[in-house]
C-alpha cells in the first residue's frame, strides 16, 4: 500500500472523537477509563480506515506467485480483518452506552413501525 495516510489528523477523526467525548461528557462519564475507551474506539477507526483502503486499492481477492509455475488468488485478508475490527469497535460502542442511548433514541421518534 503506498503512503500510510494519518486519519488522526482528519476532520473526520476529531469531528468523531469529540461527539463521543461530548456524548459521555454530557452523561456524567468523564472519568479516565471512558476516555480510554474512546481513544481505543478511535484506534480502532483509524485501523479500519486503513484496512478499507487496502480492500480498495487492491480488492477482493489479490493474486499471488509462489514459484515459477505456482499462481493464484486468495482472499485479501483485509476483509477478515476489518470484520474483527469493526466487531471490536461495536463492542466498545455498546459498551460505552450508545447502542441503549440509539434505541431510546428510535423509540423516543416512534420507530419504523408507526402510522402517519
Amino acid at each position: 500500500m503506498a503512503g500510510k495516510k494519518d486519519y488522526k489528523k482528519t476532520k473526520q477523526y476529531k469531528a468523531l472523537k469529540k461527539e463521543l467525548e461530548d456524548d459521555l461528557e454530557s452523561r456524567g462519564l468523564i472519568s479516565e477509563p471512558y476516555r480510554d475507551k474512546v481513544d481505543e474506539y478511535m484506534r480502532l477507526w483509524c485501523w479500519l480506515q486503513m484496512l478499507n483502503d487496502d480492500i480498495s486499492e487492491r480488492g477482493v481477492f489479490i493474486e499471488y506467485q509462489n514459484g515459477e509455475n505456482q499462481k493464484g488468488t486468495t482472499d485479501n485478508k483485509s476483509l477478515t480483518i476489518a470484520t474483527r475490527v469493526s466487531s471490536q469497535m461495536l463492542s466498545i460502542w455498546t459498551a460505552l452506552g450508545f447502542k441503549d442511548q440509539a434505541v431510546k433514541a428510535k423509540a423516543a421518534a416512534g420507530g419504523e413501525d408507526d402510522e402517519l
